[in-house]
């Protein structure tokens, strides 16, 4: 139906968002909801859908991908009142209410604090006062259902959830619950395995994952421990001193006086804040705060005067003003007062560390979900031309819209990192594409699954640098552990062998900035996530199911982590990978290899299996870099051998939403290969913005190939030489 059409039901409606997604709702009391929520970011004007009236009172609605049939009875959506149709390997398939989500591809968590692997691992207090985990009580991570499915349907139930009224009086619009009586409010996606057309057209709906300031794409220092100011500018010093790149200071909880909650910077710590905030940006760093807000605002801090005078409460006999995010006056409150003075101060990034439920006096309101929401329309309202950003954890579908992700807690071991790749890119399933784990692992690995407790190396070297490695080819990339001296996470604080393999890793995501930064460009316009499940590009192929350690990282690149410990006999680590069709440049080994197949590998401790498409470009910046936020002034073209490739590098301000009105510009990369020999095309560039260079340095490096007798640049001959990097 169009938005013009009546229902040809009283308590049913039918809303065609594109060709494989509807809108069904039904309602007791036959007024529907034209609200969104916080899943729902807006529905497009619905498609004209063909309506036809059939025997026995059905009525059959459809588009090009989908037939609806509904006999209405009175009663809510059962097997007896609906169906739908789909198109699905070449025929039609069927829907109907209660069908299980078997084939369902799955979404993400929560959050992953305590997981040991796909398992979390809850603490008990021990007689002696003191916690342990108990593998007794283990229970698997729930990712839950996403938008993907092998059996070629999907759906998303939004029943439940409060609604976003602009009516409401608060920071606008403002969440309420639904109207009482019986009601659904059910997506469906019928795309069969077109996964990319189901991502794409549930953006429309959901939300797209917008564009990160380039400088969140760098390295993020983060560590729980209780830092003075002094300390960190020592850090910072370094991180430069050594040439490491560095882009974001995170302090955690020690940032403020000594509690869960606090607002207000520890003196002991940090005595001026304002002069150490300014010092690290003239560094160029950015500076993120944990935040905690559920305990409310105490009568110990600096803002609660104030706070208490907004509200109307009395500070005298006020000991504590209760955190309610479902009052509109208290948040009106707790941003004027608490976080907009820290941000005119140089707080770039709350860090939302929620961990204090899931339900609020609003029917259908998760405070995790809201907070995100509200907290990412407060930078849209007072910075309207920066890019907003939040750090938080996943709030259900619909969160891929705030980015950036926060995972939570793991235990530090083998079995966590293995988990994470694949838990990662199946994230891309729900449009949630930037997760940030704490690389590394942030718990000391005390207990054995099974056994009694035992103590190995809590905080195992290799483990880290593995972990580091993964970071290099994930969203955000930042280490993290818990408080203890024993979880150090400074690169050169390490021994040979590891320390050289952490500093090239971390050296190595700087470098890939101009790839990671097109790439995520790509994402907001086309919905599929940076790190992404193979069966995404091959959803025909049954290999592309089996393999979820693996992923696509971006258009160009797929990924292998290495999860697993060396064999101390042979100093290598043994890797078996699905080849997926056509040819790829394994980067480690440098060489190529055909798909579709299977590969059994082996790497040194500093060596990543990161596949290259055959003919692909890369683009890199040069070592003169320190930090992902600044434009790469030396671009370093990869060219990668086995065929012809093109590429298209992205490049804006990245601070700003001017690239949402133009003002960026593309460099088109043609890299050609015929006879043996191969010749790469640059340019020119088209587009424009503010801050861009004119011209820059640019060395092409051309990767499984012999030494030139010569390299020419627009018919004249020019210096070159080999750097022997590369087979």
């Amino acid at each position: 139906m169009s938005s013009t059409e009546r229902s040809p039901f009283a308590k049913a409606r039918f809303e065609f968002l594109a060709g494989g997604l509807v809108r069904m709702e039904w309602a007791s009391d036959g007024v529907f909801e034209d609200r969104g929520s916080l899943a729902v970011l807006q529905r497009p004007a619905p498609i004209v859908s063909k309506i036809t009236v059939l025997e026995d009172g059905w009525v059959q609605l459809s588009s090009e991908r989908v037939q609806v049939l509904h006999r209405e009875d009175g009663r809510p959506f059962h097997p007896g009142n609906l169906s739908v149709k789909f198109r699905h390997r070449g025929s039609w398939s069927e829907w109907k209410p209660g069908d299980s989500p078997a084939g369902n591809l799955g979404g993400t968590a929560r959050t992953l604090d305590l997981a040991d692997g796909d398992r979390i691992i809850p603490f008990k207090e021990q007689a002696d006062g003191h916690p342990t985990p108990d593998p007794d009580s283990a229970f698997a991570v729930d990712c839950g259902l996403g938008l993907l499915s092998r059996d070629g349907w999907a759906l998303v139930d939004d029943s439940q959830s409060a609604v976003l009224d602009p009516r409401a009086k608060g920071i606008s619009p403002w969440a309420v619950e639904r109207p009482h009586g019986e009601r659904l409010d059910w997506y469906f996606l019928g795309y069969g395995l077109d996964f990319k057309q189901a991502l794409a057209d549930a953006s429309q709906v959901f939300g797209a994952q917008p564009l990160l300031p380039r400088w969140a794409l760098g390295y993020w220092y983060s560590r729980y421990w209780a830092y003075t100011d002094l300390e960190l500018e020592a850090l910072a010093d370094d991180f430069e001193s050594l040439g490491i790149p560095l882009d974001v200071l995170v302090i955690d909880m020690d940032w403020h006086l000594p509690g869960w909650t606090g607002y207000t910077w520890c003196p002991d710590f940090f005595p001026n804040p304002s002069d150490l905030l300014a010092r690290l940006h003239q560094r160029g760093l950015r500076v993120v705060l944990n935040l905690h807000p559920a305990d409310g605002v105490g009568r110990h801090e600096e803002a609660f005067p104030a706070m208490c005078h907004e509200l109307g409460l009395d500070p005298l006999v006020t000991d504590c003003i209760p955190f309610d995010c479902t009052d509109p006056r208290y948040m009106a409150a707790y941003f004027r007062h608490l976080h907009h003075p820290e941000e005119e101060r140089g707080v770039d990034l709350w860090w939302m560390d929620w961990q204090q439920g899931s339900v609020t006096s609003v029917k259908g309101l998760d405070p995790l979900s809201w907070l995100n929401h509200l907290h990412w329309q407060d930078q849209v309202e007072r910075r309207p031309n920066r890019r907003p950003m939040i750090f938080s954890r996943y709030g259900g579908i619909g969160s891929g819209r705030y980015p950036a992700g926060f995972s939570g807690d793991t235990f530090s071991n083998w079995n966590s990192l293995a988990f994470q790749p694949g838990f990662t890119a199946q994230s891309a399933n729900v449009l949630f594409g930037t997760w940030s784990h704490d690389l590394g692992g942030h718990l000391a690995d005390t207990h054995t699954i099974g056994t009694a407790s035992v103590k190995p190396d809590d905080f195992n070297p290799e483990i880290y640098v593995r972990w580091v490695q993964f970071g290099v080819y994930s969203p955000i990339f930042r280490t993290h552990a818990s408080k203890s001296a024993d979880a150090d996470r400074r690169f050169w604080a390490f021994p040979e062998p590891f320390r050289p393999a952490l500093i090239s890793a971390v050296r190595e995501r700087c470098a890939l900035v101009p790839y990671l930064y097109t790439e995520m460009r790509r994402s907001e316009d086309h919905a599929v996530s940076l790190c992404h499940p193979l069966y995404i590009q091959w959803p025909d192929l049954e290999e592309a199911y089996r393999h979820p350690d693996q992923y696509l990282y971006g258009s160009q690149m797929m990924l292998h982590p290495v999860t697993g410990p060396i064999d101390p006999e042979t100093g290598l680590a043994g890797v078996e990978t699905w080849v997926p069709p056509g040819k790829w440049f394994d980067t480690a080994q440098g060489c190529l290899v055909e798909g579709p197949s299977t590969r059994r590998a082996a790497y040194l401790l500093n060596e990543i299996p990161a596949y290259v498409r055959a003919g692909g470009v890369i683009p890199r910046q040069g070592a003169t870099a320190l930090r992902a936020g600044s434009l790469a002034q030396h671009l370093i073209l990869d060219a990668y051998p086995g065929g012809n490739g093109h590429y298209e590098i992205y490049e804006d301000d990245g601070e700003s939403l001017a690239y949402r009105k133009g003002e960026a510009f593309c460099i088109p990369v043609a890299h050609e290969e015929e006879c043996g020999v191969r010749r790469l095309s640059v340019g020119p560039a088209r587009g424009g913005y503010v801050g861009n260079f004119g011209h820059r340095r640019i060395t092409i490096r051309f990767h499984g190939a012999p030494p030139p007798d010569a390299v020419t640049l627009d018919g004249r001959e020019i210096m070159w030489r080999f750097d022997g990097q590369s087979g």
